[in-house]
């Protein structure tokens, strides 16, 4: 077992500790090592955030409501060939800005949605998610690659693995709306200004700082205001903190520079060097760089602000954008499912957008007490430029009388630099200098774990509309499918977490050079082994073999081994291992003889072992088992297995929400899969209607061709037309549509369940 202690020596890096000290040798690390080493880091998180977010990323439909939404405002866009006056139905659509749909537009062309009559393209979605999936991937990369370029290739590596294991960001990943290109592009320009500000080894500053700007006109396209005043105040906070110099002699010569000429004749000639301020804005272009930004985002806020035109509330565009979603939103409140809420509201979806890495918050929160101001350490530099990103963005979303879960999302990628930034230091100055904060992390892990176990639907609620929408609990509460014959078993990932816990601590301490390891830690890795194994005998036989009596066979193994060291061992420690032998041999003994002829339905140990898990059970049961071995690997100080637990948790449960638990749910969030019945079951001439919706997705999937009834009295004449008519009916509203058709017309439901929140039916 590795340890920080000085009996014992860590691998230098986490990749030697899991691949071996002499994997440099290979012949494809070799050549992946010729490579430029923040160039790896880029690579690196960008092939592991592709491997998240791309597969199935189109398998299922658009969410209800916001990706329809904007879905539907980026076909109008392809359909009218207008991609500078956005459209929505029957009016112009003036609330958001123009880059979600342009984004989602260009991959209906890429795709060929509209090319066809009837259902959109059947690579529609794959087309729309792409561009956003493609822009999150560049974000996690280039943001890894300004934190190795600032700090070190570890803590890169680790704020993009973090970024991109956090569930909000990769949930949002996953949707076409407006948050995801504006945190991404925010994401950029921030990476790019950390580059250019603190990196004293690139050749290319000015590029990089010219990159900001075109990424900050990017996110006012995609967000508005926040988009360029966001960037734009953790900049001037961090120049506030770290740049101005305060001390009289310098506040004079920036006056000096501006009121003399003569003082400015000296500073070009290098005579008296450049005040600190003004340097620091030539150092970012901040001239040249506003016109670049103007460039990229003015000239379509200045055409949509001289557009005469309304939207379906008689608003013109800039009384819509910035009056009434910006300043309403932010003051007032403009259509929350959520009023009222207290600035715990984010600290609560906060918790959960950021598992597993809520247990390094209180690390990360000590890295920030521990940073100087204005010290020579870029990393102490870039730590307070993360902080001040956390701390205004934080204070300014809950601030808002406007708030969402998802609202939360540009906390992360600051967040995400700073747990950074602990795990470098955790791994270089070892587990014992940062106890405290693991410990306070251990809590914040339990208590987060343990609502999200209890309640998987947090995790679907940080990126809906409506939190009050019925959630398929049948997902989380039926047994896990696993075997053709029965379901995943509690014993099967008991077997399964012995089996694997004895295999890892057997590699550290039987093999030949694990000399120094004593014969209790090798006791423990042959106890999960046989025990691990012990079980896996009735599970293997389906239940028809008792559980005990193995388990008494594999304790009365283990004390006959220990007996045997005992013989063997010296007087000091003889008598403890004769003592645990002999309590083995007993209670092995005793459990075969007592359940060796007991059949096994009354064995009550394998009635334990057999019981159906869920997802509720298997999240508890691997958030329980990943926590406890994260304080195995605490109180072992082995920093190897405790960033191996952790490492896994993290990867593994983002790979199984993305590939799919996300899938199962979006069945139920699309109305896709009810228009493809429709487009393939319809006769010619066959109408279809929305009643009493306005779910947005309706619109988009019929290419705006619904019949919008949102009064009850309208349905009569829609269904009383010649022919067979067809309908979109949430489920609790179906009563009402049978009653108002009247009992002369035949309702037909077409597949019943297979979305729990709309139902579509024919009426004949």
């Amino acid at each position: 077992m590795a340890s920080d202690g000085p009996q014992q020596q860590e691998p230098r890096t986490f990749t030697e500790a899991i691949l071996g000290q002499g994997i440099h040798q290979e012949s494809w690390a070799k050549r992946w090592m010729a490579l430029e080493p923040s160039l790896r880091v880029a690579l690196a998180t960008a092939i592991f955030a592709a491997l998240l977010f791309i597969p199935y990323l189109g398998a299922v439909g658009l969410w209800d409501p916001w990706e329809t939404h904007y879905g539907e405002v980026g076909r109008e866009m392809v359909q009218r060939r207008d991609y500078v006056f956005p459209f929505w139905e029957n009016a112009w659509f003036f609330s958001k800005p123009p880059l979600t749909m342009w984004m989602q537009a260009l991959g209906m062309q890429v795709v060929g949605t509209l090319r066809s009559e009837g259902a959109l393209g059947l690579y529609t979605e794959w087309g729309m998610r792409m561009p956003f999936a493609l822009l999150s991937i560049t974000a996690v990369s280039l943001l890894s690659l300004a934190v190795a370029r600032v700090v070190n290739r570890r803590a890169g590596l680790a704020t993009g693995f973090v970024l991109a294991t956090m569930p909000l960001y990769f949930l949002l990943t996953r949707q076409t709306v407006t948050d995801t290109p504006f945190v991404t592009t925010l994401v950029c320009a921030m990476a790019c200004a950390l580059i250019g500000q603190l990196d004293e080894t690139t050749k290319h500053r000015a590029a990089w700082w010219y990159a900001f700007y075109v990424f900050a006109g990017l996110s006012a396209l995609a967000k508005g205001l926040l988009g360029v005043g966001l960037p734009a105040v953790i900049l001037i906070l961090y120049a506030l903190f770290a740049v101005i110099p305060y001390d009289g002699p310098s506040l004079n010569a920036h006056l000096r520079w501006l009121l003399e000429p003569a003082f400015r004749a000296e500073v070009r000639e290098g005579k008296r060097p450049m005040p600190v301020l003004w340097a620091q804005m030539y150092k970012m272009k901040l001239g040249t760089g506003i016109l670049v930004f103007c460039a990229v985002a003015v000239p379509w806020y200045l055409v949509l602000s001289l557009f005469k035109g309304v939207d379906d509330e008689g608003k013109l565009f800039w009384y819509r954008f910035f009056i009434h979603d910006h300043l309403n939103r932010l003051s007032a409140g403009v259509h929350t499912t959520t009023p009222g809420g207290t600035f715990i509201y984010f600290i609560e979806q906060g918790g959960f957008a950021i598992f597993p890495w809520v247990a390094l918050v209180p690390g990360a929160f000590a890295v920030v007490s521990r940073l100087r101001v204005r010290s020579e350490k870029k990393a102490d530099h870039l730590a307070l430029i993360a902080a001040l990103w956390v701390a205004f963005s934080f204070t300014l979303l809950a601030s808002s009388a406007t708030k969402f879960h998802h609202y939360v999302f540009p906390v992360l990628p600051g967040l995400a630099v700073l747990i950074a930034l602990f795990v470098d230091r955790l791994w270089e100055e070892g587990i014992a200098t940062h106890a405290m904060s693991l410990v306070f992390g251990l809590v914040l892990f339990i208590l987060v774990g343990h609502d999200l176990a209890n309640n998987p639907k947090d995790f679907t609620d940080l990126f809906v509309y409506n939190y009050d929408r019925p959630y398929p609990s049948e997902l989380v509460t039926k047994p896990i499918a696993m075997f053709a014959s029965r379901p995943l078993w509690m014993g099967d990932m008991l077997a399964l977490v012995l089996i694997a816990v004895g295999a890892w601590l057997a590699v550290g301490v039987f093999p030949a050079k694990a000399r120094g390891s004593s014969v209790g830690a090798r006791a423990v890795a042959l106890l999960c082994l046989l025990v691990g194994g012990a079980f896996l005998l009735p599970l293997a036989s389906r239940g028809t073999v008792g559980a005990t009596w193995p388990l008494g066979v594999a304790l009365f193994l283990l004390g006959a081994w220990l007996a045997w060291n005992a013989y063997a061992a010296g007087e000091e420690s003889r008598t403890g291992l004769w003592v645990s032998a002999t309590a083995f041999l007993m209670v092995g003994a005793v459990l075969f003889a007592r359940s060796v002829r007991l059949s096994a339905p009354s064995d009550s140990l394998l009635r334990s072992l057999s019981e159906p898990v869920n997802v509720k059970m298997a999240m508890g049961f691997t958030f329980a088992v990943a926590g406890a071995l994260a304080v195995v690997a605490a109180v072992q100080r082995s920093r190897v297995m405790l960033y191996s637990t952790f490492w896994a948790l993290a990867a593994g449960f983002a790979l199984w929400f993305n590939w799919g638990h996300w899938v199962d749910l979006s069945h139920h969030w699309t109305q896709r899969d009810l228009f493809w019945r429709y487009y393939a079951q319809r006769k010619p001439d066959e109408p279809i209607a929305a009643f009493l919706m306005n779910w947005r997705g309706e619109t988009f999937y019929s290419r705006n061709q619904v019949k919008q009834v949102r009064e009850v009295g309208k349905l009569k004449p829609f269904v009383d037309q010649p022919g067979r008519e067809w309908a979109l009916v949430e489920h609790n509203r179906l009563g009402l549509l049978k009653q108002t058709v009247g009992t002369h017309r035949v309702v037909t439901v077409i597949d019943r369940d297979i979305n729990n929140k709309f139902v579509l039916v024919t009426v004949d």
